[in-house]
């Protein structure tokens, strides 16, 4: 009868055994680390990309929104008033350019003006050197009732009854007492608009105590009571160019399909400076084109742009070798509410009732 031999006791592994399996787990340790690290990367890089995409759009969807709205004036008669320019600064009542106690010459807040990049403004600080700023103006798009106004607040309130003084088509004032022009029916008094005076302009940084954070920031300083309050909007826009469309077209001309009042004829990056002329006043802007550089938030270390240039309009900026990846976003806004008082329609003759032109007289 054959015996079976006991199993062998297992002894262990060798050093040498232990060693290369050391080796091994760490090579695929290494490389799934250096596979997260690169993930990880390629994550960070994507989020900023994606970041900056869309601050530049948002940026540019926030000044579209308002510039649009420039002008504004809902009910204020603007036929018969005349315009005034206001310093860009300007917070007491008296030198906002409201003035009803002269009809011919009331109103004037203008609905944009552009301020040069050498020009200071003593109302907002931290401002990028060498960027423009513009300021708009207009009435609120939502209207309170005359006893809800806020004091310190400039509102402006019109009249619609036949009974208040034809002198006085508008109120502009800071207190709920001095608003007393009524509505259709002469029973009420009309609801009040709150003034709107905004300056965009870009500042060296968003958080700005201290030092600051160094992050150049869209920032909106708007009047709120007696002083400019800057918000800031948007990180990462660090330069902007804005050009002026001006309609230069001679308001005795007769209108054509081509040359028609409230289309733009030239775009200036400011003023002519020419005395008299048509492109020399802020009134005759009729749409705005908008060119943002907007960078990246963080740098990307070894990034080099290849000494690439950015156009803005007809100016160049960089190259540059920050390691910030940069984005340029333009655009083109009409200025709804001061180009279309000024539309013409061009008349048309319709065709004949055969399909052919008529000659020797009108179509019946």
């Amino acid at each position: 009868m054959t015996q079976r031999s006991a199993p062998r006791a297992q002894l262990g592994l060798s050093v040498v055994e232990l060693m290369v399996g050391m080796a091994v787990g760490l090579v695929l340790v290494a490389g799934l680390a250096l596979m997260f690290a690169n993930s990880s990367r390629s994550s960070n890089a994507l989020n900023q990309s994606l970041r900056q995409i869309e601050n530049g759009r948002y940026a540019m969807e926030l000044l579209q929104d308002d510039l649009s709205m420039a002008g504004f004036y809902a009910e204020v008669p603007m036929d018969s008033l005349a315009y005034s320019l206001p310093a860009a600064c300007a917070t007491d009542l008296s030198a906002l350019g409201w003035d009803a106690s002269t009809p011919a010459i009331p109103l004037a807040p203008m609905p944009l003006m552009g301020v040069g990049p050498t020009e200071t403004l003593e109302c907002i600080s931290n401002r990028r050197a060498g960027t423009p700023a513009f300021v708009v103006h207009r009435l609120g798009t939502d209207s309170v009732a005359a006893a809800s106004a806020q004091a310190g607040t400039v509102y402006v309130q019109t009249s619609r009854c036949n009974s208040d003084s034809a002198s006085t088509p508008f109120v502009a004032a800071t207190q709920t007492a001095s608003f007393v022009l009524r509505e259709r029916k002469c029973n009420q008094l009309t609801a009040v608009r709150p003034y709107v005076s905004r300056i965009y302009y870009i500042s060296s940084c968003s958080e700005c105590t201290g030092a600051g954070d160094g992050i150049p920031t869209l920032t909106m300083a708007e009047l709120r009571g007696t002083a400019y309050v800057p918000v800031p909007l948007v990180e990462g826009v660090e330069d902007m160019v804005l050009e002026y469309g001006f309609d230069t077209t001679d308001s005795s001309a007769a209108p054509s399909s081509n040359d028609s009042k409230g289309v733009p004829d030239v775009y200036l990056t400011a003023l002519s400076g020419e005395a008299g002329a048509a492109d020399n006043d802020w009134s005759n802007v009729m749409s705005v084109r908008m060119h943002l550089l907007v960078r990246s938030q963080d740098a990307s270390p070894g990034f080099d742009d290849g000494g690439r240039k950015y156009h803005l309009a007809h100016e160049e900026r960089g190259p540059f070798t920050d390691g910030f990846k940069r984005r340029v976003y333009s655009s083109t806004v009409r200025l709804n509410n001061v180009a279309g008082r000024r539309e013409v329609p061009v008349p048309t003759v319709p065709a004949s009732s055969g399909g052919g032109a008529t000659t020797g007289g009108t179509t019946p």
